[in-house]
């Protein structure tokens, strides 16, 4: 039997010459003949990863040729396979370590960004894994319909990246994430074949729903190569309401009572009195209290009767409104300002991401602010507050007590999953928390994800820094 040649680690690169000239010289790094190599590496986290090699495609057929080759050369090599995996990259805004590699080669898919149709009667964008969610924001400026799914990393957020790690935004709450928001998509798999999955109608049953399992699955079971995304009216009006509360209790509390009067409001978001404090908010935020920012679209009689029923609901300090576009943006403005505002002081910020049940979520800030606490760790928390989603962040002079943190957040993966919640919300596990989630969830959780890993990659040609085992 062929078992195949060894390679010392001087020969590798000159392996991956096979690989370099299906993308040409622009789409070849390498680690000591590109000053930007690092830049392919990391993500939005502290994490920083390691690769023998950065592929650039331009093209669904680019990548089709480049899965062959490397199954060709993990063949031809069976000692190295790890040198010869592949992990997957979009815009590199996430903040769990998915797309930070631990060895083997970086596929940066931003290239593969072309929007390929808009049907405007048939309610959908077709486009490019590579395509900035901006972008599609942006060519449908002119048009009556919009892509709802808006994570605040939209600048920098690609398709096949949103739809990997199923993500989320503020208007999540009335319009979903992205796996509510995906028709179709095309994806290559492990041996090189593309693969159609999905349907344009929003009725369909056809067994398994190959969309539903790729997307959140952080770009281990294939590449997602193009996509098919779901269009939504564009509202007549949107009005936004900061209100101030005493304390997060009560801000919750009317929450509750907000759902009561049967208001289906687009999104409800929470900043506790560390991050509203840190910018001018109007209303002002007391110490110990919260702000809510609420914001409703419809028509203009819609959005009137939705304000005149809020100012009916007990329990907020003071409300301020935007009803205009100018006003609405400077409020969104100051509440992005908050995580700029930390960084400056605190330079190694680690955002953890929870969810819990909303009637758990001012007990679950209380209890992050409580355990970071007895670290002497500070804490500024805010999140989507209206489907219970949290960014606890942890703020850090130096990066000397980053251990200490990744100690908190298995101490809070543990007290969410207690209530019932998701030790993360819209980030995914990547690399961050896979050690806490082998420790929190159970083995039966992670016997089903590797069976489901191993039916579409049964070598671990994709990303095999996430694998759970």
């Amino acid at each position: 039997m062929n078992q195949g040649r060894a390679l010392d680690s001087n020969q590798i690169p000159n392996a991956y010459d096979s690989l370099a000239a299906i993308v040409g010289s622009y789409g070849a790094l390498y680690p000591e003949r590109n000053e930007n190599f690092t830049d392919f590496l990391r993500d939005e986290t502290f994490l920083q990863g390691e690769a023998g090699l950065v592929l650039r495609p331009k093209s669904s057929e680019e990548v089709v040729a480049i899965i062959k080759e490397v199954q060709n050369l993990r063949e031809k090599f069976p000692a190295h396979k790890d040198a010869f995996s592949l992990t997957l990259r979009g815009g590199g805004s996430g903040l769990s370590g998915a797309c930070v590699p631990q060895r083997g080669i970086v596929l940066d898919l931003t290239g593969l960004n072309q929007i390929l149709d808009v049907d405007l009667k048939n309610r959908f964008v077709r486009a490019e894994c590579g395509v900035l969610l901006a972008d599609i924001y942006r060519a449908l400026d002119e048009s009556t319909l919009q892509y709802a799914v808006d994570p605040s990393s939209s600048a920098l957020c690609t398709v096949g990246g949103s739809i990997a790690t199923n993500a989320a935004g503020p208007s999540s709450l009335k319009y979903g994430t992205t796996r509510r928001n995906l028709a179709a998509l095309r994806f290559a798999a492990a041996d090189g074949s593309v693969v159609r999955a999905g349907s344009l109608p929003q009725k369909t049953s056809m067994g398994f729903s190959l969309p539903d399992i790729l997307c959140g699955s952080e770009g281990r079971l294939g590449i997602i190569l193009e996509a098919e995304l779901r269009l939504v009216n564009k509202s007549e009006e949107t009005a936004l309401i900061v209100a101030s509360f005493a304390t997060e209790r009560g801000a919750t509390d009317f929450i509750f009572a907000l759902r009561e009067t049967g208001l289906e409001p687009k999104c409800i978001e929470i900043l506790d009195a560390k991050s509203a404090r840190l910018v001018d908010f109007t209303p002002a935020c007391p110490e110990g209290g919260a702000l809510l920012m609420i914001e409703f679209d419809g028509t203009e009689d819609e959005v009137t009767l939705s304000l005149s029923r809020l100012e009916s609901v007990s329990g907020a300090l003071d409300f301020a409104f935007a009803r205009n576009n100018s006003a609405r943006l400077g409020l969104w403005a100051k509440r992005k300002a908050v995580s700029v505002e930390l960084k400056k002081e605190f330079p190694f910020r680690l955002g953890e991401d929870v969810a819990v049940p909303l009637s758990t979520l001012s007990h679950a800030m209380e209890y992050a602010r409580k355990c970071a606490f007895e670290k002497n760790v500070a804490t500024a928390i805010w999140g989507h507050a209206g489907d219970g989603n949290l960014h606890v962040n942890y703020l850090l002079e130096n990066k000397e007590r980053l251990p200490v943190v990744l100690e908190l957040m298995h101490t809070l993966a543990h007290e969410v999953t207690r209530l019932g919640g998701a030790m993360s919300g819209e980030h995914g596990l990547g690399r961050l928390k896979k050690s806490v989630a082998k420790q929190v969830l159970p083995a039966e959780y992670f016997d089903i994800q590797s069976r489901i890993k191993n039916a579409f990659d049964k070598t671990h040609l994709f990303n095999p820094a996430l694998e759970l085992e």
